[in-house]
């Protein structure tokens, strides 16, 4: 969607969290990205987003997580209050890279949909980076150079919003 036609961010939603809602602040329609080391907790903080947002659906795209990790965040981190309003789509490593592409689209779409139903809906998506790594598996199966063009770069889209 061209940036110039989206509608302005004016409202913030409250993600459960005082810290996030205090000092960094999520809008509604707005796309944010969590970075960080591995082990620090990103999956802990979304869970906690999913459980205690005042979102009517969270839809929570699992791409290329180990299938124990997949059961870990439905069970703990998750928990019975964000199973209850939750949409899970898993994806996990040990799919091939286009059905964890496509597990991201399908978690998208989900998103979009109750959006369009106008209900307010938090899509998480854990994770971004083995997204871009299943994007290179494609890229190099099809022979594309190893080292990306400058074209290659703006072409990984973020999908929190």
């Amino acid at each position: 969607m061209n940036p110039l036609s989206r509608a302005p961010i004016e409202q913030q939603i409250d993600v459960g969290i005082r810290a996030i809602n205090a000092l960094l602040s999520v809008g509604r329609g707005q796309r944010m990205g969590l970075f960080a080391g591995s082990g620090v907790g990103k999956s802990v903080l979304l869970g906690m987003m999913a459980r205690y947002t005042r979102a009517d659906v969270i839809v929570v795209g699992l791409i290329g997580e180990r299938g124990r990790e997949v059961q870990d965040f439905i069970d703990n981190i998750l928990g019975p209050e964000g199973r209850k309003r939750s949409v899970v789509v898993a994806a996990p490593a040990d799919t091939s890279p286009l059905q964890r592409l496509q597990g991201a689209a399908y978690a998208t779409r989900l998103a979009e949909g109750f959006r369009d139903e106008g209900r307010d809906v938090l899509l998480i998506m854990d994770s971004l980076t083995r997204f871009a790594m299943a994007q290179r598996e494609i890229a190099l199966a099809i022979g594309e150079p190893r080292r990306p063009r400058a074209t290659h770069l703006r072409c990984l889209p973020s999908y929190l919003g």
